[in-house]
């Protein structure tokens, strides 16, 4: 099996950075009372699927831990994944955890690190081989003031939370990514945002993305609305025949995003955004994405969450389109 899709897609959440390696492992932290921290817990679930016959199936939890002391502002967190990765052939399925540790550390106003570490185990039940990879990601976000952002992570680890890939083995790929990002406010009503990354495949190939995006706060109460353009640009040094690696792509979108208050338990969210991407030598194709999202309070403490977002684009001259639904609960300060 050789024909696994990458799930690139122009981004339709403009205030989010590139596409993103996941976080990673576990972390001990010292006994404190209940007084002295923060606790926050969530489970979730998510299904996604596309054209190609990708799907991917996530069922998580995590504890997050925050203390309270602003002496020494730290965060620690822990997650458990349990994923059902189907291939386009329906052949290929892998199943397995991923254990994730994150602790966080606010040096002061302006500097704040996160080191993720971890573990994924994944069975591929086709040929019964079991892979295991160890995980990785540091990042480091300046804030030099309060109207610009800039953050600075590496990381390794698999990259089926964002696309499925094969090598010419059938081994699922990996990835080793480094990226900047960037925001600057730059009027009450005027965000600018910017990043590259690049990224070291475990079957050779390496690839560079670079985006960039301008918004206007329509609304910069509630509603919450801002609308914008984004530019992106994605190359592969090589092009292989086992997933989408274009040599050249390009996409320019018309976007807004936005949220809203109904009550005050509940509150939606959505984003959308329109694009015109070239690819290669070939025409020029139109695309699009559309997020909805709501939120809704059960109790000053707990919540539940439901999401779903649809995308389709052009990927070597041939229409492709994707979809996801989620839904999540969380417990804060327990």
């Amino acid at each position: 099996m050789k024909t696994i899709n990458n799930t690139f897609i122009p981004s339709n959440k403009a205030l989010l950075s590139c596409l993103m390696i996941g976080i990673v492992a576990p972390i001990t932290a010292q006994a404190d009372s209940v007084d002295d921290v923060i606790n926050d817990f969530s489970a979730k679930v998510s299904v996604y699927s596309d054209s190609g016959g990708i799907r991917i199936e996530d069922r998580s939890v995590q504890y997050q831990r925050h203390y309270k002391d602003k002496k020494n502002k730290a965060d620690w967190k822990l997650e458990a994944h349990d994923y059902d990765i189907k291939g386009e052939t329906g052949s290929d399925i892998y199943h397995g955890p991923d254990i994730v540790g994150t602790i966080t550390k606010e040096f002061n106003n302006y500097v704040t690190g996160e080191l993720s570490v971890g573990v994924i185990y994944l069975e591929n039940q086709r040929t019964s081989d079991y892979t295991r990879r160890n995980k990785y990601n540091a990042k480091a976000t300046i804030k030099p003031n309060k109207k610009v952002t800039i953050t600075a992570e590496h990381g390794e680890g698999f990259l089926f939370k964002e696309a499925i890939i094969e090598d010419d083995n059938n081994k699922l790929v990996s990835g080793q990514t480094s990226k900047v990002t960037g925001s600057w406010r730059a009027a009450e009503r005027v965000i600018l945002e910017g990043g590259s990354q690049y990224r070291r495949l475990s079957d050779g190939n390496k690839s560079r993305l670079h985006r960039g995006a301008a918004l206007y706060g329509i609304s910069t109460g509630t509603p919450w609305l801002w609308a914008g353009v984004e530019a992106q640009t994605l190359s592969y040094e090589d092009s292989k025949s086992n997933y989408w690696s274009p040599k050249d792509y390009e996409a320019y979108s018309v976007l807004i995003t936005g949220n809203h208050k109904i009550t005050e338990k509940l509150n939606i969210d959505g984003n959308a955004n329109i694009n015109r991407t070239k690819e290669n030598n070939a025409d020029w194709a139109t695309g699009g994405a559309v997020t909805i999202g709501a939120n809704y309070a059960l109790t000053e403490n707990t919540s539940v969450r439901a999401d779903a977002s649809y995308l389709e684009s052009t990927r070597d001259g041939v229409k492709w389109d994707g979809n996801k639904v989620g839904a999540s609960f969380i417990v804060s300060t327990f």
